[in-house]
């Protein structure tokens, strides 16, 4: 895959109310524009690591959009934050130790820098856990600011933890670290045999009807925050997402139904893509650009 680069692109600061400096990097058209697309990054990921990002940043500031694309206090698997002040102060969170629902901090400072640099169509879009949290900012929000919504690979946080064999026994021993006083240590195993986590963070992520439980297909009569967007909306698929815990198409259509509020409601799914969209990159840029309504 060629890389992309970009010389008109600019490496962002910003800070949360809570006084975490984040980063990021806004890709810029040619030309003057008013529009542009927010990506936020998955579990444990960042804002410049995935490959898609290239793929994405080319087709969008081709057909006339900015591209910014952030960290949030979710990041790395563990990350040391600075504090805004006088002294020189951090706080180590990363995906170990994150809290989900802060994730409405994150994302207002950063919606706030392109409100402030003029523009005035935003799209916000989130991959894997990045795509829960976009629908769940947007769901408790109704931030007018943003003007349409895509979630990549959205998962279904609380149904994958329940899918992993050793459920009962993780979820038993994380109440007893947090009933012990040792919430913020990490469980012994790793979640899905790859993610670090606090106790805190795993029960958080992984409790029926918890904040995080919005993408809930392993019940299609359950009740989703999706219900409360309003904005048009693309949640897609790649056809070999390996996060998914039922076909494809199937969870689709339960979030579809679920998002029953919703001005537009759209689904697709990448051919032959994985969850990361490897190999598939260019495809799945192409197929955002064009839902957009951007003339090819």
């Amino acid at each position: 895959m060629n890389m992309f680069f970009n010389m008109n692109a600019e490496f962002i600061r910003f800070t949360t109310d809570d006084q975490l400096i984040l980063q990021g990097i806004v890709y810029h058209p040619d030309s003057q524009t008013e529009k542009v697309y927010l990506h936020i990054h998955g579990m444990a990921g960042n804002f410049y690591e995935n490959r898609f990002l290239d793929a994405m940043a080319k087709e969008l500031t081709d057909n006339g959009y900015a591209f910014m694309s952030i960290n949030t206090r979710g990041h790395d698997y563990i990350a040391d934050f600075p504090i805004a002040g006088p002294e020189e102060k951090s706080k180590k969170i990363g995906d170990a130790y994150e809290i989900f629902e802060e994730c409405l901090l994150d994302f207002k400072p950063a919606i706030d820098y392109l409100q402030e640099h003029g523009y005035k169509e935003i799209v916000l879009c989130g991959h894997s856990l990045g795509a829960v949290k976009v629908a769940y900012y947007i769901a408790e929000t109704q931030d007018q600011r943003i003007s349409k919504l895509i979630l990549m690979s959205p998962p279904d946080m609380v149904g994958l933890t329940e899918k992993e064999s050793n459920f009962g026994e993780t979820m038993e021993q994380a109440k007893k670290m947090v009933s012990d006083g040792k919430g913020n240590e990490l469980l012994p195993g790793l979640l899905w045999g790859w993610y670090y986590l606090s106790a805190n963070t795993y029960l958080n992520f992984s409790i029926r009807d918890n904040p995080i439980d919005i993408f809930n297909t392993y019940d299609k009569s359950k009740p989703s925050l999706l219900s409360e967007i309003r904005i048009p909306t693309l949640a897609f698929l790649g056809e070999k997402d390996d996060a998914a815990i039922m076909p494809p198409q199937e969870a689709l259509e339960i979030l579809k139904a679920k998002a029953r509020n919703t001005s537009r409601f759209d689904i697709d799914i990448i051919p032959n893509a994985p969850h990361s969209y490897f190999g598939c990159e260019k495809e799945m840029a192409q197929r955002i650009v064009s839902w957009l309504g951007v003339e090819q």
